[in-house]
């Protein structure tokens, strides 16, 4: 196999997009002062576009499971093996990253929607640990600018310095 299934390349730019609204409303809301509507509007934006990122990454698992992937790249090992980290590290955070949204919210006392509805609390009140897993989920958001960036890179460098066509695999 040469390229991705259409069905990973989908997942993996909607995800991308996900990613960019998600990163793009909670950056916009830290400039819009307090007590406006659009502050409340852009959490909604952030929290939805974390769940939905939530939920396709299990979509994203199980096409690669169910497809496969294209062969990997030659070049030296530890080039394969970062890229192999960089790609693990994206998978925890694109989990991690919703579950402790969800948690650190409902920790606060808050209920999380979904598109109006609440979702099921699996944590009861608890500031500590609110306070606790926003700091997670601020390191993780941290962490993501990081390996998207380093995803990017490699991508690019794949691209313009080894010219192997990388990015005809994850192409329509």
């Amino acid at each position: 196999m040469k390229k991705y299934h259409p069905t990973s390349v989908v997942l993996h730019w909607l995800m991308f997009l996900l990613f960019a609204v998600a990163l793009a409303a909670i950056e916009l809301r830290g400039e819009i002062p307090k007590g406006m509507p659009l502050r409340a509007t852009l959490k909604i934006v952030h929290m939805t576009a974390g769940q939905l990122i939530l939920l396709f990454v299990v979509f994203r698992l199980a096409a690669r499971w169910r497809f496969g992937t294209p062969a990997k790249l030659d070049g030296p090992s530890w080039q394969t093996q970062s890229a192999r980290i960089v790609h693990v590290l994206l998978y925890v955070v694109m989990f991690m990253l919703p579950i402790s949204g969800i948690l650190f919210t409902q920790a606060d006392g808050k209920d999380v929607m979904f598109f109006g509805v609440a979702l099921p609390r699996f944590i009861g009140l608890n500031a500590e640990l609110s306070d606790t897993l926003q700091d997670v989920h601020e390191l993780m958001g941290n962490a993501v600018y990081f390996l998207v960036g380093l995803h990017v890179v490699g991508a690019l460098w794949h691209h313009f310095m080894r010219r192997d066509g990388i990015f005809q695999r994850m192409k329509f």
